[in-house]
């Protein structure tokens, strides 16, 4: 199966200024993704992510989640065009001091045995930010870089690339996604667990911002915001991150 990336055009509608940096992407992270679901699906995906073509149970799953309000994201591996037998699924929860990403490999097989993580999966709990009893937390952080062409070429354009790219760099943690939001900025970053939004950034900026997380903190260049804040809690962190020029993650809203 051939990616989106092998089908985008040159054409983009949002100005080089969006994409290179001069128009600023500030506090814009999007407010309201407090709760993620992952679920890696090779494609196609989409112009919803919810809309996807899944097996059954992971389309019950999706629809419920979506009608609680919690973000779903279909991610692949960069450079894979077909998934095994296993999917990855996450659950995650990027706001306030603690959050966390949980993870469980899924099977059409295990579907609705007691092996099957999707079981265990209690959605409201996770739409609250409660951590269901499903897979086990996630040790490391987990970067995605939207490629979704059906919602904008201009990702798929700049995020393919640099998804590939964050690959070679950091194995096993780099995922392409579905629309994140704010495809004028593309490429666009997300880091997972604490849902840290940077945009336009090519390798050099993704690499800064994912030094500085690694060594928990956030830079100031190109950073959107975080997930789930408020904009004006994003406007008044993003002024304290200017002044400082740097923050210590732990110092986030």
């Amino acid at each position: 199966m051939e990616s989106e990336v092998d089908h985008v055009t040159e054409v983009c509608e949002h100005g080089a200024a969006s994409h290179d940096g001069t128009e600023s992407s500030a506090a814009s992270a999007p407010e309201a993704s407090r709760a993620w679901l992952l679920i890696e699906h090779p494609g196609p995906w989409p112009h919803e992510p919810a809309e996807s073509v899944l097996p059954p149970p992971l389309a019950s799953v999706v629809g419920a989640a979506d009608a609680l309000g919690v973000r779903v994201q279909m991610i692949r591996r960069p450079g894979r065009g077909r998934i095994g037998t296993m999917r990855s699924i996450y659950a995650g929860w990027t706001e306030g001091a603690q959050p966390w990403l949980r993870h469980a490999t899924w099977t059409e097989s295990a579907a609705g045995g007691l092996a099957d993580p999707v079981a265990a999966l209690d959605l409201e709990k996770l739409a609250a930010g409660s951590a269901p009893e499903f897979g086990s937390a996630v040790g490391e952080p987990v970067f995605l870089v939207c490629t979704h062409a059906q919602r904008s070429a201009c990702c798929a354009r700049w995020g393919g690339p640099l998804a590939q790219a964050l690959a070679a760099r950091y194995p096993g943690q780099v995922f392409q996604t579905t629309h994140v939001g704010g495809h004028r900025f593309a490429a666009n970053l997300v880091i997972l667990p604490h849902g840290l939004y940077y945009g336009p950034v090519g390798l050099d900026g993704a690499v800064a911002a994912i030094g500085a997380y690694q060594r928990g903190t956030v830079t100031p260049a190109r950073y959107r915001g975080r997930a789930g804040q408020p904009k004006p809690a994003q406007q008044a962190e993003h002024a304290r991150l200017a002044q400082a020029g740097s923050l210590d993650i732990a110092a986030l809203g």
